[in-house]
């Protein structure tokens, strides 16, 4: 019996969708905080069309037409072929009828390379949402961390899935500018949530793993972590920041110190009720409840 590969890593969002790998690894790796792939020793390769629709076809005969949403992975699937994503969309379609929600890693560098035309024809084939790893808006901190994106592309590329009728899930992670570069950071991040206008902004915090091409950089004195309650600052300034109707923002991830979700904008004053009531506590409570919080990728 064949048996389909597995992926390494996927949004919490996807914890019951059925899970489809069609690259291995990421083909850009190098973020200085992130280095996943490396930790698990995953180099990049592409599959072969053959190959997924091999491992579609036995997650069908073994589970049957009886999954709600599915995920192609690894990184970043957008950067195949549009002809490639087509075929993959529209034989998974065919095998699981059932599906309401189809979603994929992309960065956005990838996105913006694809024409309106091919967006709009990698979504009729199937796709419905895609998830990038924005993590900044600041060109600053996006030079810095050798993300390979810049705020143009984080916006056009934003705009033009929307445009192609995807939904689109930008991460945001706190404290990536350390203690030299949140302030741009924070502002330049809002930016482009401004004019991108994603369907969902996910909200993660920065934790440097030891391994990290980061914690190279932190050893060296290139970058200063920021502190927890700066991250929690960071949270406040973002979200005072933000103008972006219809926007879903949420701190969705165990990481995070303060858990705030809404609707943009209507619940923009609640969710700074939230943060501004945590800040207003005795610092002894805050640094306990720093303290609770697990540090996790």
């Amino acid at each position: 019996m064949h048996v389909p590969e597995q992926l390494v890593i996927r949004p919490p969002s996807e914890a019951a969708s059925l899970l489809i790998r069609t690259v291995r690894g990421c083909n850009w790796n190098r973020c200085l905080f992130c280095g996943i792939y490396d930790l698990y020793g995953v180099p990049y390769s592409q599959r072969t069309p053959k190959e997924v629709k091999n491992d579609i076809d036995a997650f069908e005969a073994h589970y049957g037409d009886h999954f709600e949403t599915a995920f192609l992975g690894d990184a970043n699937p957008m950067d195949l072929p549009t002809e490639f994503l087509v075929d993959i969309l529209t034989h998974l379609r065919v095998k699981f009828p059932s599906l309401q929600r189809v979603t994929v890693y992309g960065r956005a560098s990838s996105i913006w390379k694809k024409s309106l035309d091919e967006l709009t024809r990698i979504r009729n084939a199937g796709l419905d949402r895609v998830h990038t790893g924005m993590e900044s808006g600041s060109n600053r901190v996006l030079a810095f961390h050798k993300k390979g994106s810049n705020q143009k592309q984080l916006i056009e590329a934003g705009q033009k899935a929307r445009d192609a009728g995807l939904e689109l899930s930008y991460y945001f992670l706190l404290g990536l500018g350390g203690k030299t570069m949140w302030q741009d950071h924070v502002i330049d991040s809002a930016k482009v949530i401004n004019l991108a206008r994603p369907h969902f902004v996910r909200v993660r915090r920065l934790w440097i793993h030891p391994m990290s091409r980061l914690m190279q950089k932190v050893d060296s004195g290139e970058f200063v972590p920021q502190e927890p309650e700066g991250t929690v600052i960071e949270l406040k300034d973002l979200v005072e920041n933000l103008d972006a109707p219809g926007t879903t923002f949420a701190c969705d991830h165990a990481n995070n110190y303060i858990q705030v979700f809404g609707r943009l904008n209507d619940d923009k004053k609640h969710m700074l009720s939230i943060i501004n009531n945590f800040l207003a506590l005795p610092p002894e409570k805050r640094t306990a409840h720093y303290n609770s919080i697990p540090s996790v990728i």
